[in-house]
């Protein structure tokens, strides 16, 4: 099971504990985090190694991934019985082909996002994978058509944000377990999950909070740090701030909950914030190159997940120059004090929900996958 990231590994952790019920006997191995740890993955590889974006960003951590594609195609000469992928699609459809040579086959879990660039790139997936498991309704059909066997599960993140499968959630109660004031406003900063991402993202949304304090007394920041992140790299980072800040070590969801106003990186968190039903702003940076490269090959108009599954511009996006300290501020500003905006975007929020289907995606994926070993078994079977 390999992940490259933060969401990865919190997918990838949900995932496996669905697997070990449907098979307690299973072996797990792979590429991972704290999450997959926590479920009972033997991850062999951490991704702190792996958190790189951009197409030239990559070069500067060549090493570390050329070290974990070897290490995970060793893996899969001493033998296993399936290999799932998560996400993270140029590594992941490099280490898929490798797979496919020995003669393993392969489950993708969570695609990688064809329909908004690359999409030439479904033709190596028809050749490479065996069967995707996609988390966002529109996706099958594009499987479908290319003819790729392909199966909808819905989308993880609504069991994390599920209240009938967690504990109650008390904004009062957390804050106050922070060392913070619930009656005071608070704003949650998320940069992303790698390294590169963080490092173009948080001295920008730093500079915005601190603007922002001296407009609203008594602000209070809160930073959940990814698992993907050493939180004391962040904390260097962070250290000469002004601003009045928090660092927390994962619980996004939480953070998020609890929170006035949000500023997040574009991806995966910008949907689990509209499940929290929170006020964001989606920001995204990346290396001018790589920006003006990327422009030309994405064509979508909204980056920010939440907008896509929407099909509407509910979150304002800052983008490259646009995500700018004063920028951010004039937004979350606005967030803050202009009720009827704040409202009309929550009320925008709450059909995410209904847009990714019902709670239980580990659940039909863990299916799907077990579904995988036993078709392989059998074809084992038969040829011996």
């Amino acid at each position: 099971m390999i992940a490259g990231e933060a969401s990865g590994d919190l997918h990838g952790g949900a995932l496996a504990e669905a697997l070990f019920k449907r098979i307690p006997s299973l072996r797990l191995i792979g590429f991972g985090g704290q999450a997959m740890r926590r479920a009972g993955v033997d991850v062999v590889f951490d991704i702190e190694r792996l958190g790189v974006i951009g197409i030239f960003e990559v070069l500067l951590h060549l090493k570390a991934v050329t070290q974990a594609y070897r290490s995970a195609v060793r893996i899969l000469k001493e033998g296993v019985d399936l290999l799932v992928l998560i996400d993270y699609p140029d590594f992941n459809l490099r280490l898929a082909k490798a797979a496919k040579r020995i003669g393993i086959p392969v489950v993708y879990y969570i695609s990688p996002q064809i329909w908004a660039w690359r999409s030439g790139r479904i033709k190596t997936i028809a050749e490479r994978v065996d069967k995707m498991l996609v988390i966002l309704p529109f996706e099958k059909e594009i499987y479908d058509r290319a003819g790729i066997p392909c199966e909808y599960v819905g989308h993880p993140l609504l069991e994390a944000m599920d209240p009938a499968s967690n504990p109650p959630f008390s904004r009062e109660t957390y804050l106050r377990m922070k060392g913070l004031d619930p009656s005071r406003r608070v704003v949650g900063l998320l940069p992303g999950s790698r390294k590169r991402e963080v490092s173009f993202l948080l001295p920008t949304l730093l500079k915005s909070v601190e603007l922002l304090a001296k407009e609203i007394p008594g602000l209070q920041v809160l930073i959940p740090v990814a698992s993907s992140l050493p939180k004391s790299w962040v904390a260097g980072i962070v250290h000469s701030s002004s601003a009045p800040i928090t660092l927390v070590e994962g619980e996004a969801g939480e953070v998020m909950r609890a929170s006035d106003a949000l500023v997040v990186a574009s991806g995966t968190a910008t949907l689990q914030a509209a499940l929290a039903g929170t006020p964001m702003v989606v920001v995204y940076k990346v290396a001018p190159l790589t920006y003006r490269i990327a422009r030309r090959m994405i064509h979508l108009r909204s980056i920010g997940l939440v907008n896509i599954v929407a099909g509407a511009p509910i979150a304002p996006e800052l983008i490259q120059s646009d995500a700018n300290p004063e920028r951010i501020r004039r937004e979350v500003a606005s967030i803050l004090s202009d009720d009827a905006r704040r409202e009309k975007m929550i009320e925008s929020l709450k059909g995410i929900a209904a847009r990714l289907g019902v709670p239980g995606a580990s659940f039909r994926a863990a299916a799907a996958i077990e579904q995988a070993l036993e078709t392989g078994e059998r074809s084992r079977e038969a040829l011996s």
